[in-house]
């Protein structure tokens, strides 16, 4: 914690106010596991202008990002209240919370995940494991997709090697693919020189990353929701006046509810960037794309009910309905 509290000095270059200090404003630090540009960086600063937008004696000020803190030491950082509020998928923070694997088999709308008691059950598990509050989810309706520079006949890979990450390991291997654990950053180069024949990530951003001419297929259809939560340290949650507290989660709803037309624009948008780059989809029977999502799902929740038998079923029964 002592390295993380060093390198957020050397980004901040500033002295920040914290809660209770004597001051009419309250400045909460912010930390990002993305660059702070691109398609998923908006959801962020749509959040953070709202709350500065709000009379409510609270400034967010982003601090940390990657080339500060590392994605998966922001789940430490906000724990610890290094940073006071972290934008992070699940994937990056299962050392802390293991529940927070199945953050990406959502696939209820998050205003009915408020009103059904799952995210009153999720900010609980947070809360006892990782001392954070779970203040929101963002990224509803945008599916993980496996990208190819090489063709298929059939949704399965034998053999091929690809990019991997934890978030979608045990699917890929599922689909009997080698995969090849590497930072998002480094995918080009590997896919450049033949190291790995794919990768799979969201609709969203692969032109962020450069991997446009270097990609020749996307796989339909995708799988998995992309999400990214809001999460706020709870000691300094609990510093917060009530009137604060109300204010962020307004904030944080609003937000949610602004995704929504976000979300249909930029699907829009990316299929035509992806088109207009000369990247083919990959489409395959009705029966065969079936078992492709269902083959997802099922390795996503095997992991999720193996590493939380105490909380996996009940937030499989509140976030996610069998497809009709």
């Amino acid at each position: 914690m002592r390295i993380l509290k060093s390198m957020l000095c050397a980004v901040a270059g500033l002295a920040m106010l914290a809660p209770g200090t004597a001051s009419a404003e309250t400045v909460l630090k912010v930390g990002t596991f993305l660059a702070p540009q691109g398609v998923w960086h908006g959801p962020l600063e749509h959040f953070i202008e709202t709350v500065n937008a709000k009379d409510g004696d609270v400034r967010l000020e982003l601090v940390a990002d990657p080339s500060s803190v590392s994605p998966f030491q922001l789940g430490d950082a906000v724990s610890g209240g290094v940073v006071d509020i972290a934008y992070l998928s699940g994937a990056f923070y299962t050392n802390l919370v293991p529940e927070a694997d199945a953050n990406k088999l959502f696939n209820i709308p998050v205003a009915e995940l408020r009103s059904n008691g799952a995210m009153d059950l999720i900010d609980q598990i947070h809360r006892e494991k990782m001392g954070a509050v779970f203040l929101g989810k963002l990224g509803d309706g945008i599916k993980y997709h496996v990208y190819t520079n090489k063709e298929s006949s059939e949704p399965r890979f034998d053999g091929w090697n690809m990019r991997g990450t934890p978030l979608y390991r045990p699917f890929m291997e599922e689909l009997g693919v080698n995969v090849i654990q590497m930072q998002g950053s480094e995918v080009y180069s590997a896919m450049e020189g033949g190291v790995v024949d794919g990768y799979a990530w969201p609709l969203w951003g692969i032109g962020d990353l450069g991997l446009l001419e270097v990609t020749k297929y996307r796989v339909e259809p995708g799988f998995y929701n992309a999400e990214i939560s809001l999460l706020f340290n709870e000691d300094t949650w609990n510093g917060l006046t009530e009137d604060q507290r109300a204010m962020l989660q307004e904030a944080t709803i609003e937000t949610e509810e602004w995704f929504i037309d976000y979300r249909n624009n930029i699907d829009q948008e990316q299929r035509q960037i992806q088109e207009d780059a000369g990247i083919e989809a990959l489409t395959f029977s009705d029966d065969e794309s079936e078992a492709f999502v269902a083959t997802a799902d099922e390795a996503g929740w095997a992991v999720v009910l193996e590493n939380s038998p105490e909380n996996g079923a009940k937030i499989k029964e509140l976030t996610y309905r069998e497809e009709q």
